[in-house]
């Protein structure tokens, strides 16, 4: 039985557990704990994974992350295009962050400074601003609320706050798995609309995400991985927006901060 036939095996083994507090797969892929109220089975190594990843996500005060990601599109008849993305994110805890999204769909920047967020998009040749909240989960859950793409920015916030186990019902350690010259930890997880998967190197460095919309034509993909730069260079221009010459200012579609994030849409 290969590394994938026993994934599949564990996933079904762990999708029949309700009463017992704690079950082990065939194959002895280790303990799971099971929620008595939700019914969800996730594997105490898998958990372990992710503890190690939060604290290594938490224990950093700067750092540079570059994502590689693609995406798929599903045209009528079920027909899929895969559109390609790079996302630079520059951190600066507890409140200053620039992200760049340079892709096939779009190209958009945001900068925030800790009380303004400048959201930048240069083909339309507009920018808008808008008071922020003082955190940078509330200023990602209000881009998040309105309906701003950032599956990976997402997933890098879920790790740190500790909550990417929220919604999932069924999670497994896969086993570890070579990527990019480094061996990893690749875990599993399955959700009521998606399954996600996800590869942590040894110190807790998340290195690539996939995720999988179930129920959908052509169940799309998106998936990234992860380089880290853990020294970047950060200026006062870093999280300051400096207009060029001919980009318009347009006004933000709500510039009414709430308790969760920043209301309303971008440009």
């Amino acid at each position: 039985m290969n590394r994938h036939d026993w994934m599949r095996v564990s996933l079904a083994a762990m999708a029949l557990v309700a009463a017992p507090a704690i079950a082990q797969d065939q194959d002895g892929a280790g303990l799971a704990t099971a929620d008595a109220a939700t019914g969800r089975v996730v594997t105490d190594e898998a958990r372990l994974v992710l503890d190690r990843m939060t604290g290594y996500l938490n224990g950093l005060d700067r750092f540079e992350v570059t994502m590689q990601g693609s995406r798929d599109e599903v045209l009528p008849f079920g027909y899929k295009l895969q559109n390609n993305e790079t996302a630079r994110m520059v951190v600066q805890r507890p409140n200053r962050f620039r992200i760049d999204v340079d892709g096939d769909i779009k190209h958009r920047s945001y900068y925030y400074d800790g009380s303004t967020l400048t959201l930048v998009a240069p083909d339309e040749g507009v920018y808008a601003r808008t008071a922020a909240p003082d955190t940078i989960s509330g200023v990602l859950n209000g881009l998040l609320n309105a309906g701003v793409e950032l599956p990976m920015i997402d997933v890098l916030r879920q790790g740190f706050d500790n909550s990417l186990l929220d919604g999932v019902r069924y999670g497994l350690l896969v086993g570890e798995a070579p990527l990019e010259g480094t061996v990893t930890d690749h875990l599993a997880f399955r959700q009521p609309s998606i399954d996600w998967q996800m590869w942590v190197a040894g110190d807790g460095q998340p290195r690539k995400v996939l995720i999988t919309t179930r129920y959908e034509v052509g169940d799309p993909q998106y998936q990234a991985t992860m380089r880290w730069n853990l020294k970047p260079r950060i200026d006062a221009a870093t999280f300051a927006y400096t207009p060029a010459e001919g980009m318009q200012e347009i006004e933000f579609h709500s510039t009414t901060p709430t308790q969760d994030g920043i209301a309303g849409g971008a440009p």
